[in-house]
């Protein structure tokens, strides 16, 4: 069970045992990875393909249970673990909101090795050249145009995370790429890096998306790190060992003794979340003098909302469409900042569950900021408070009326009665995402939508305090402090409309190529 802390802002502690991947704290690493996610295990594991042969990974949660919650639950208890957290020992809020109900409620971190990539739906979109332009050049290049002589990384992330949605036998699918007309949109399929398993209990199917721990995984189904990468789990880092103007390693704490040590290294990298590698790199700039304040602006979120609605009898008439129960999207365009997803889901006599949602770029705010109130000894306490500009309310509305306009048309075509979408203030809690939890949806009259809307902090799409070619520069290193980078969201300029694990996974491919030129 979860336990609260007003005080602290902690939400939640892990309470299972050691595991794997704790010992003894070690001295020193050549580069110590700060996070066990999607980024840092990615990073970690490029960085071994690059040959280099020190690198210490720090997970702050245990490292005993690394199943995909798509694998290991069905869909309605795997939807039920995100959205009510309190069920998920592994997650944690280490951070206030001072935007309250913004960056509150679901909003957290899954403090576990594998982290968010045991979460997510695998979805690689790549972001657009609308939100690119705003990158630096040499990093927009090497994702969109080519890198290193070869294709671009956003080519080359997507043609290796299909072969391995393939499965044992390496043959990537085919592309589908369908344009299905529904409701006056042209669909797409969603692209998504996932494999499909048979679930002999339900006679259905379960699922799993892309993490860098399959590539580590033994036959006895255990991860095995690859040669020169060590992982230390239920190891909390408080801070980033400074002296003059370079990063020297990390200060971390036992989370079974609670023994606090120090671990000397040469680089160390953040990829600890956006929130929490904001607050360390916030300590170690003040620390080092490069910044004023103890305090970094432009954290953004994507802006996501939209309506589900029950459909009984409809699975035929959408499949004569050529819409079969799965993901499917209508691409963003630079004047609406925003996608359009829905999602399909069979029900019983012959229904289906509509879910469908837009997800649109929160613009880099300078009010919008991470903060620390400095308070003796490590960790800081970090704080969290987020704005709109003009603009993103502006794009609530268009998103409102595009989300009206394709339910208005899509009940025309199937014949259903006009009922208009009611949406409630943007970021009312009453009407937030946990809306969309099985006991809610089962409840839904047939043809009677009910909307929502993502509070900010809650799609785990968090990103943008650390920027590309401003606090850090396009080789990912802060300015003002060698020796420290920062890979995620984090480290994104402008958040565009596109889910962020695609840009996570090519930019820590660079960076580890980046890092290995260093350390020779």
């Amino acid at each position: 069970m979860m336990s609260g802390n007003a005080e602290t802002g902690i939400t939640g502690a892990d309470t299972r045992g050691a595991g794997p991947f704790a010992g003894r704290v070690p001295e020193r690493a050549g580069i110590v990875v700060v996070g066990g996610g999607l980024a840092g295990l990615e990073l970690a594991g490029e960085l071994a393909g690059h040959g280099v042969g020190d690198v210490l990974v720090l997970e702050a949660g245990p490292g005993d249970d690394l199943a995909h919650i798509h694998l290991e639950q069905d869909q309605d208890a795997a939807t039920e673990l995100v959205f009510a957290p309190d069920r998920d020992p592994c997650f944690r809020r280490t951070w206030v909101s001072d935007a309250a109900p913004h960056y509150t409620g679901i909003s957290g971190l899954r403090r576990r090795l594998g982290g968010r990539s045991l979460y997510w739906h695998g979805v690689i979109l790549p972001l657009e050249d609308w939100a690119l332009r705003d990158w630096p050049s040499d990093v927009a290049g090497a994702l969109t145009a080519g890198w290193c002589g070869g294709p671009s990384l956003y080519k080359r992330v997507t043609a290796d995370l299909m072969s391995w949605s393939a499965g044992t036998d390496g043959t990537p699918p085919a592309p589908d790429e369908r344009t299905v007309e529904c409701g006056g949109l042209a669909f797409r399929p969603l692209p998504r890096a996932c494999r499909y398993v048979p679930d002999e209990a339900s006679g259905g199917v379960r699922w799993e998306a892309y993490t860098a721990l399959d590539h580590w995984r033994t036959g006895a189904g255990r991860p095995a790190p690859p040669a020169g990468v060590r992982i230390r789990c239920r190891t909390e880092v408080l801070a980033v060992q400074v002296r003059g103007a370079t990063a020297r390693g990390v200060l971390v704490r036992d989370e079974d003794t609670g023994g606090v040590s120090a671990i000397a290294a040469d680089t160390v990298v953040l990829c600890a979340g956006t929130v929490e590698s904001t607050r360390l790199a916030i300590q170690a700039l003040t620390e080092a003098g490069a910044l004023r304040e103890p305090r970094l602006g432009n954290l953004a979120d994507h802006i996501v909302q939209g309506f589900t609605a029950r459909l009984d009898g409809a699975l035929g008439p959408l499949a004569a469409r050529g819409l079969e129960p799965g993901s499917y999207y209508v691409p963003t365009s630079a004047a609406t900042r925003s996608y359009l997803r829905m999602d399909l889901h069979r029900t019983a006599s012959e229904g289906v569950l509509l879910d469908v949602r837009v997800t649109g770029e929160q613009l880099p705010n300078p009010d919008s900021v991470v903060e620390c109130r400095p308070t003796g000894p490590a960790p800081w306490q970090a704080r969290v408070r987020t704005a709109l500009h003009a603009q993103d309310r502006e794009m609530i509305g268009v998103q409102r009326a595009g989300l009206s306009a394709f339910w208005r048309d899509l009940s025309r075509e199937l014949g259903l009665p006009p009922v208009p979408l009611e949406f409630e203030d943007f970021g009312d809690p009453a009407r937030d995402n946990t809306l969309v939890l099985p006991g809610r949806t089962r409840t839904l009259s047939h043809g009677m939508p009910d909307t929502w809307t993502s509070l900010l902090g809650t799609e785990d799409h968090e990103g943008g305090s650390l920027p590309l070619g401003t606090v850090l520069t396009s080789r990912h290193e802060c300015v003002g402090l060698a020796g420290l980078y920062a890979a995620g969201p984090v480290v994104f300029p402008r958040l565009g409309a596109a889910n962020p694990s695609l840009t996570t996974l090519a930019l820590s491919r660079r960076l580890a190529a980046i890092l290995a030129g260093a350390h020779g």
